[in-house]
C-alpha cells in the first residue's frame, strides 16, 4: 500500500510543478487552477475560491484553501482553524477544528482544543471532542480514550461502556475481559459487568469456563462468574508418586538430587534439589514455547520519513549570514515566499532494538525548491555557464528559480516510547542529492497584457549536492531542518551559498 501511495504522491507533486497559472482572472492578486472549472484566487493576502464562471466558492477572507479532494471537499485554513467547504460553497464543516481526518461512511474524526471527536457529513459533533484518542469504528462502535481510561461509544455517540477501565481486551461472543482498579473481570456487549472486577488474574474461556485467581487462590468460573468445580490436581505441586517414579529413571551418581514436577497451563517445569541448591528445568516444548514468545516480542521499527515536507527554503553565505555577496545581491530572496515541497516517496528501515524503538531509515524522495527574488533581475547563464543576470524593465509580479532534485537520506531514529503515533522523536543523519531539472519564471505586465517567461537551463547550479538533517515531532506535530554542506552553485560558476530550510512533516499514518 505504501508503494501505490508513493506513486500517487509523486505524480500529484510533479503534475503541481510543471501546472502553469491561468490567466482567466486577472483581476486577482494571484490564482491558480486547482481542477477544471475551478481556481484558488488571492486578494489582499487572503486566499478564496471561484469557478470557471467567476463564481465565489469561498470567498477571500482564508490563509489557506487547498485542492478538491476526491469527493469534492474542499479544506480551508483561517485564522489557524480548519474547516471544510463543498463546490457549492456549503459550509460542512465549521472551521473552527485543529486537525481534520479524512471522511470515511459519511463520518470524519476532528480535533478541537487538543480534544478527538466526530462530525457528519452535515458539521453535527455527534461525538463530542472530549476524548484523547478514538480509534476507528467497527460494527458500529469505537474505543475511546479518556484521562487515561479507555471505554466504548457507538454511532449516535452515546457512551454505551464508560471510559472506566485501564484495559478492554478484544470482544469474542459478545464478551470482553477488562480491568479496572488493577483487577479482571467481564463485560457484555451492552457494557453489563457479568463478571464484577475482582481477580487478579481472569484467563480466557474455554468451553465457557476461564480459570480465575483471587487473593492469591485458583478456582474456575462460567460466564456469568459463578464457580465451577475442578479437579486442580494438574496444577498443584504432584509430590510423592512424581519424585519416586522420576527417581527411578535416575543414574545413581544423582542420588542425592530431590526433583519436583509443576504442570501448569499444558509446560512442564522440574524444580531440582541438588546439593543444598536449586535449578530448574524445562521440557523441550516449554523451552520452544518461550523461545516463540520472545520472537514475538521483537517489534517492528516504524520511523517517520514517509510523507510529505512543506516549509521555507533560503540560503546562508560562508560565514553563515544571509547576507548574498555584493555581486549578486539579485539573488536576494523574498524568503516568506521561497518554499521547499517534498515528496519521500520509497522507505526502507533497519531495527536496532527489540522494542522496535531504535533504528536506521533510509529512502527516495523528490525536493522541489522554490526560490522567489526580491529585486526586478532573473538569473541567466553566459556563453561559458556562468552566473549572470537580466534586468526586467517591465511591471513584475513573479521572479523565481525553482529547482528539483531525487534525494536520498540515511538517518538514525530514537522514539522515546513503543507506540509509534504516541512516541516523541528524533532523527538526524546525512542526504544526498541529484538534481533534475531546473528553470526561471518570471511573471510580468506589458502593455496591459499578462505575460510569463519560463527559462530552462541548469544557471550554473551543482548537480550533487549533500548535508545534513534532523526530523522530530510528537503526534501530529512534526518538523524538520536540513543543512546543506555543499555550495548551491559550482565553484567559480556563481557565490559560495549553502542552501538551508526548514518546515514541518506530514505523515500518512497520522492523517
Amino acid at each position: 500500500m505504501k508503494y501505490f501511495i508513493s506513486i500517487v504522491l509523486i505524480a500529484l507533486s510533479m503534475n503541481a510543478f510543471a501546472q502553469e497559472d491561468s490567466s482567466f482572472l486577472s483581476s486577482y492578486d494571484k490564482y491558480w487552477e486547482i481542477d477544471d472549472g475551478f481556481y484558488r484566487v488571492m486578494s489582499e493576502g487572503k486566499i478564496g475560491l471561484v469557478n470557471s464562471m467567476g463564481d465565489i466558492i469561498i470567498p477571500c477572507e482564508n490563509d489557506q484553501v487547498w485542492n478538491l479532494q476526491d469527493n469534492g471537499d474542499i479544506k480551508v485554513l483561517k485564522n489557524g482553524k480548519l474547516g471544510i467547504y463543498n463546490t457549492n460553497g456549503d459550509i460542512l464543516i465549521p472551521v473552527i477544528y485543529d486537525m481534520i481526518w479524512g471522511f470515511e461512511d459519511g463520518k470524519a474524526r476532528v480535533m478541537r482544543d487538543g480534544k478527538i471527536g466526530y462530525v457528519n457529513r452535515f458539521g453535527n459533533e455527534f461525538i463530542p471532542c472530549k476524548y484523547d484518542q478514538i480509534w476507528n469504528f467497527e460494527d458500529g462502535k469505537a474505543k475511546v480514550l479518556k484521562n487515561g481510561k479507555v471505554g466504548y461509544v457507538n454511532l449516535s455517540g452515546y457512551e454505551f461502556i464508560p471510559a472506566e477501565y485501564q484495559k478492554i481486551w478484544d470482544f469474542e461472543d459478545g464478551k470482553a475481559r477488562v480491568l479496572k482498579n488493577g483487577k479482571m473481570g467481564l463485560i457484555n456487549i451492552q457494557g453489563v459487568e457479568i463478571i464484577a472486577c475482582q481477580y487478579q488474574h481472569l484467563g480466557e474461556f474455554e468451553e465457557g469456563v476461564a480459570r480465575v485467581v483471587k487473593d492469591g487462590k485458583i478456582a474456575y468460573v462460567d460466564m456469568n462468574g459463578n464457580p465451577v468445580e475442578r479437579n486442580l490436581e494438574d496444577e498443584e505441586i504432584n509430590s510423592n508418586t512424581q519424585v519416586h517414579e522420576s527417581n527411578k529413571e535416575l543414574d545413581s551418581s544423582h542420588a542425592d538430587e530431590d526433583t519436583t514436577t509443576i504442570k501448569f497451563f499444558g509446560s512442564k517445569v522440574d524444580i531440582i534439589e541438588e546439593k543444598g541448591a536449586t535449578r530448574f528445568s524445562f521440557d523441550k516444548e516449554t523451552k520452544k514455547e518461550w523461545s516463540d514468545y520472545k520472537k514475538k516480542r521483537i517489534r517492528s521499527f516504524d520511523p517517520h520519513y514517509f510523507g510529505i515536507d512543506f516549509g521555507l527554503n533560503s540560503y546562508v553565505n560562508a560565514e553563515g549570514d544571509f547576507a548574498v555577496p555584493a555581486d549578486y545581491d539579485y539573488l536576494s530572496l523574498h524568503t516568506g515566499k521561497s518554499f521547499e515541497f517534498s515528496v519521500n516517496a520509497l522507505e526502507q528501515n533497519v531495527s536496532l532494538s527489540r522494542r522496535g524503538n531504535v533504528g536506521f531509515v533510509t529512502g527516495l524522495g523528490l525536493t522541489f525548491n522554490n526560490y522567489r527574488f526580491e529585486r526586478p533581475f532573473i538569473p541567466v547563464s553566459d556563453e561559458e555557464g556562468n552566473l549572470s543576470s537580466e534586468e526586467i524593465l517591465d511591471p513584475l509580479e513573479k521572479n523565481k528559480l525553482t529547482s528539483a532534485y531525487l534525494n536520498m537520506p540515511l538517518l538514525f531514529e530514537l522514539q522515546f516510547s513503543r507506540r509509534r503515533n504516541d512516541a516523541f522523536y528524533i532523527s538526524a543523519g546525512v542526504m544526498g542529492e541529484y538534481r533534475l531539472q531546473s528553470h526561471t519564471k518570471v511573471v510580468f505586465k506589458k502593455d496591459g497584457e499578462r505575460i510569463k517567461d519560463k527559462n530552462r537551463d541548469d544557471f550554473g547550479l551543482n548537480d550533487f549536492r549533500y548535508g545534513a538533517q534532523v526530523r522530530f515531532g510528537f503526534k501530529e506535530l512534526n518538523f524538520f531542518g536540513k543543512y546543506y554542506l555543499s555550495s548551491l552553485f559550482e565553484d567559480g560558476k556563481g557565490p559560495e551559498l549553502y542552501p538551508v530550510s526548514f518546515g514541518v512533516c506530514f505523515y500518512p499514518d497520522n492523517w
